[in-house]
């Protein structure tokens, strides 16, 4: 008897306030009768919600209070996640009512709402590749910390090893500073050899470092240049670039450049080049009159072998006298072959189809075939004027690249979507775009043609494709309604007198009913507009396969005279 007494206790006590709870029986409810908030600063929205709703899906009646009277009708909701704002710093108390059939929760919760902490972090940071720092918030006893890296970090020190933007959230709200660290790579400045140019072959010095400051010095005198690269001019010098990298130190390097006759002969390695995968490629320095060939490679001679890619270099002896330069880069195409996607364009306009995979030869071919200045160009770039199947073939070096694509055109954009309508309290339902856009944008972000409703609100998507754009804005009102159809989730159709049929499980007020239920491919199975018959699992006359079938139901609740929609899944199982 005292283990039967124990129990009804238990249960008993969980269907009232966790605050009138004894402690234990408070400790015990304590992991799902909470309520979560997203942040508490003052003038910030607030998303509210609490983890009793992931085992109440569908509760009979939700009813929030801000504590905040001074905000009218806001300071009540009856979303499940609902949002609100708080004018003035301060305590609010906090409640939420959850129904449940014959149950009642409460909850309740007191909300310290404060303004952003004022605070400095102090001055930015600079540090050296390998180097670490502290960040220190202000020490609030009993207060939580969040920063904003992806760390674990709970505590008013952040120990950071990597560049960012911080900052930190005491009890919720951010502190009204933030500051940036900036890890800089040890520099390495090195200007090269020493050199004597041709009269007119300017050299380019390069001393650039990440986050570096710059001085150069030509002869001991300053330049007037703080850039990272600096080009010498005829009669040159000695040049000492200085670089100052904040938290690393400063870096100096020294290079003799002078100038000499005769002047520099046209001289160039070519453009930069895009090269297949695993293609070898010969790069050749041709200069009548050359006597020696200093590339930034282990190779000697006037010619070199790239299979990587980079940047290549070289100095070149003309006549014994003087040197000219010149540098080309080289790049390797990826593995990945052309990726051409099928796409809509609008009437009129013109789509540029890009297949550039460096020099080389280009077959196009469009069906049905377009003007005949369009069908063989030869080029990387085709241009389409018609809807159709567009193919290039591409040969690049010792590699060939293929892929179609086929092209759309829309006359112009039509989309639509219901304007409002009334639903009860935990029906499922699905705003749909209808019409031809090819992207949409939801007021959450979110991206796709259907959106799913959880509470009342206006719901807006902006619609787009080829030929403009549409916003789209949608009313919905969901209520409590006494007639709410239920319906099962699955049925034996087996003929044994229990559970053949699908219909509703009980017939409550209303008028214009009509049931669809259809097919995974979409094909109507069945329909009726009595509510006292239901479907037998049949199709034309023969069994349909187990499995799962669509439902859709229309009624009007004649004590509201609002129209319902409901929608939902069964499975036949045999």
């Amino acid at each position: 008897m005292k283990v039967i007494f124990l129990i009804r206790l238990t249960c008993l006590l969980l269907l009232v306030s966790p605050a009138l709870l004894p402690a234990a029986a408070r400790a015990q409810a304590s992991t799902k009768d909470t309520i979560s908030y997203t942040t508490t600063c003052v003038g910030t929205t607030i998303t509210f919600g609490s983890p009793v709703f992931d085992s109440i899906f569908f509760p009979s009646k939700v009813k929030w209070h801000f504590g905040d009277p001074s905000s009218g009708y806001y300071d009540s909701s009856t979303a499940k996640l609902p949002k609100h704002m708080y004018a003035v710093a301060g305590a609010y108390n906090i409640s939420l009512t959850v129904v449940n059939g014959p149950d009642t929760i409460r909850i309740l919760k007191t909300l310290n709402i404060v303004s952003p902490m004022a605070y400095s972090f102090g001055p930015d940071i600079f540090l050296c590749n390998g180097m670490d720092t502290v960040l220190t918030a202000p020490a609030v006893t009993g207060a939580t910390y969040l920063w904003n890296d992806d760390s674990a970090t709970t505590t008013p020190v952040l120990r950071i090893s990597k560049s960012g933007v911080y900052t930190v959230s005491i009890d919720g709200c951010g502190v009204s500073d933030s500051v940036g660290v900036f890890i800089s790579d040890t520099p390495k400045v090195d200007l090269g050899k020493d050199h004597i140019m041709c009269d007119s072959a300017n050299l380019m010095l390069n001393a650039s470092a990440q986050n570096g400051q710059y001085t150069w010095l030509l002869n001991g005198n300053p330049l007037p240049s703080a850039a990272g690269q600096l080009i010498t001019h005829y009669p040159g010098g000695t040049y000492i670039a200085i670089v100052d990298v904040p938290g690393c130190g400063t870096y100096r390097d020294t290079v003799s450049v002078t100038y000499a006759s005769p002047v520099a002969p046209a001289f160039s390695l070519g453009p930069d080049t895009l090269l297949c995968p695993k293609e070898v490629y010969t790069l050749t320095a041709n200069l009548s009159g050359a006597t020696a060939y200093d590339w930034n490679t282990s190779q000697r001679g006037s010619s070199i072998r790239i299979s990587n890619p980079g940047t290549y270099w070289v100095f070149v002896d003309y006549q014994g006298q003087c040197q000219v330069t010149d540098t080309v880069i080289v790049r390797y195409r990826g593995d990945r072959p052309l990726d051409f996607h099928d796409t809509a364009i609008c009437m009129g306009s013109t789509l540029s189809l890009n297949a550039d995979f460096g020099v080389g030869q280009y077959n196009w071919e469009a069906i049905p075939a377009q003007r005949d200045d369009q069908n063989q160009t030869g080029q990387a770039t085709y241009y389409v004027y018609r809807p159709g199947t567009y193919a290039v073939t591409a040969s690049v070096g010792q590699c060939v690249y293929k892929d179609t694509l086929t092209v759309k055109f829309d006359d112009s954009l039509k989309v639509s979507m219901i304007k409002d309508t009334s639903l009860c309290n935990g029906e499922e339902f699905w705003l749909q775009v209808n019409g031809n856009g090819d992207t949409y944008a939801w007021q959450d972000s979110s991206y796709s043609a259907s959106y799913k409703v959880e509470q009342s609100g206006v719901y807006t998507v902006v619609a787009q494709n080829g030929c403009g754009k549409d916003t789209l804005q949608a009313t919905v009102n969901l209520a409590a309604c006494t007639c709410q159809l239920l319906l099962p989730n699955a049925f034996t159709p087996d003929g044994n007198g229990h559970n053949d049929s699908f219909r509703p499980l009980h017939v409550c007020e209303m008028k214009d009913y009509q049931m669809a239920i259809y097919d995974r491919f979409g094909e109507l199975v069945f329909q009726c507009s009595n509510p006292a018959f239901g479907w037998d699992g049949t199709f034309g006359g023969h069994k349909v396969p187990p499995g799962s079938f669509i439902w859709m139901v229309h009624y009007v609740n004649t004590s509201t005279k609002q129209s319902v929609f409901r929608k939902g899944s069964v499975l036949v199982i045999r």
